[in-house]
């Protein structure tokens, strides 16, 4: 039975917030540079959100109940893994136009389905080893492994194409507050893992949570900005991709 307070289980709303404000900039910055994956990063943003707040409630039911919903605890990844997954593919599409290419609407463009296909073929294979694990060769939470997997890759994949985006326009700030957030998440590792888990440790463990997503939440919103010419840029810099002027 997890053993916290109902103030670190609060405390603990603050990294899905910023995640939310984060993913939801993050879908309008794919909408300016693709409007047709804004549904592929819409999706993945939702799944990603709704892991999160599953993860939450049930931190918060445990702490003021002392309900154990495991069921609820168990959503985070499967609902988590295919949510990066989709939106590490729309990510991708967006970056595919580059600044400095020639303003053809269809230049460097990923036709939807080939993200969508692509990203469903993955989390296909990824819940099929889950099951297989689990199911067929009783490997216990056999089904845990292959989504953590799936889940960080794709994290991996969207931290990646977010720092090379935000370099590639020389947003050095942007690309700092990204890869901040990455480093977060490797030093989340250790501390995931360690055993016994202190209520030091929990309190360590939820506030690089809060310090990585709120670096993602801001970065987010600034590259988005940058993206619909909020940004400042000099003129000798080449304009941002898919707002190249005609």
């Amino acid at each position: 039975m997890p053993d916290f307070p109902v103030t670190l289980a609060v405390y603990n709303i603050l990294p899905v917030v910023l995640t939310g404000v984060a993913l939801w900039y993050l879908a309008r910055y794919v909408a300016s540079q693709d409007a047709l994956n804004h549904p592929l990063a819409l999706a993945g943003g939702a799944l990603i959100l709704a892991g999160g707040l599953a993860k939450a409630a049930w931190k918060l039911i445990a702490a003021v109940s002392g309900i154990d919903l495991v069921w609820l605890s168990n959503a985070l990844f499967p609902l988590m893994a295919p949510g990066f997954a989709l939106l590490a593919a729309a990510l991708w599409g967006a970056t595919r136009r580059r600044p400095g290419r020639p303003p053809d609407p269809q230049a460097g463009r990923v036709a939807p389905r080939v993200l969508w296909s692509a990203a469903l073929v993955v989390i296909v294979l990824a819940f099929t080893a889950a099951a297989l694990r689990q199911w067929v060769f009783a490997t216990p939470r056999g089904w845990f492994l292959p989504l953590l997997l799936l889940a960080s890759l794709s994290n991996l994949a969207v931290s990646v194409l977010l720092i090379g985006t935000s370099m590639g326009l020389r947003r050095w700030s942007v690309a700092a507050l990204f890869a901040v957030n990455l480093a977060m998440i490797f030093a989340l590792q250790p501390i995931a893992m360690a055993t016994p888990k202190t209520l030091a440790l929990h309190w360590l463990e939820q506030s690089l949570t809060a310090l990585g997503t709120g670096c993602f939440a801001l970065a987010a919103f600034l590259l988005n900005r940058i993206a619909r010419g909020g940004g400042r840029r000099r003129s000798s810099e080449p304009p941002v991709a898919g707002h190249a002027s005609g």
